[in-house]
């Protein structure tokens, strides 16, 4: 597996080199400090099955970059390694196209699991960052000014999170087959074909408190 880690700071940058080694075997780790090198070498025809980015480099910062690498690797999914924790520049990101957005505050486990999921096709956000809403008495007859249950929003929030719906119906107590019902509506009330298109769409409109 070939990977762009763009970073400016060596000692993080060894650091989760370390760590993305772990992701697969072999797993080749190159290593640049700004975006206009990471570009040249894409520019090259080298292939990167995922890239890497820290938000604050110098030159092209890094929400600049996601639109740049994007267009020039749009196959290769980009995940933003940021120590900025504010929930607009996490929308900011994901709606410019990243994949995931991981906190350098993060543990290895959580990276590892971050990653794993994004190469998978889904999207990370921080758990911190996605609250449940507040249930009383029958969610599913609140319907919320957006037009979905609360029960919905549960698990939109779950599904956005990357959880299959066998794991969404453990965690909410509900049964399988209720969970597959409820994607499939909130599927057709986003008017999109997939989970992941959900997880854009619902990022984009703002709903199911999935970054407030």
């Amino acid at each position: 597996m070939n990977i762009i880690l763009i970073e400016d700071h060596p000692l993080f940058r060894a650091g989760i080199a370390a760590v993305i080694e772990e992701l697969a075997t072999p797993t080749y780790c190159t290593e640049v400090s700004n975006c206009e090198e990471a570009l040249r070498l894409i520019n090259t025809g080298t292939g990167f099955e995922l890239i890497l980015l820290d938000l604050n480099l110098p030159g092209m910062d890094g929400m600049t970059g996601i639109t740049i690498l994007r267009d020039a690797a749009p196959a290769t999914p980009i995940v933003i390694l940021s120590a900025t924790e504010n929930t607009a520049k996490i929308r900011q990101a994901i709606n410019a196209g990243a994949k995931g957005y991981i906190p350098k505050s993060s543990s290895r486990d959580i990276i590892l699991g971050a990653l794993r999921l994004v190469l998978s096709g889904g999207i990370y956000l921080p758990v911190n960052l996605i609250q449940p809403s507040t249930m009383n008495g029958n969610s599913d007859a609140n319907v919320g000014a957006d037009g979905l249950t609360l029960r919905q929003h549960d698990v939109l929030r779950l599904v956005v999170r990357g959880k299959s719906n066998k794991e969404i119906a453990y965690e909410l107590g509900m049964a399988e087959n209720t969970v597959r019902v409820h994607v499939a509506a909130i599927l057709k009330y986003l008017e999109v074909k997939n989970r992941t298109e959900a997880g854009y769409a619902a990022i984009n409109r703002g709903l199911a408190g999935i970054l407030d």
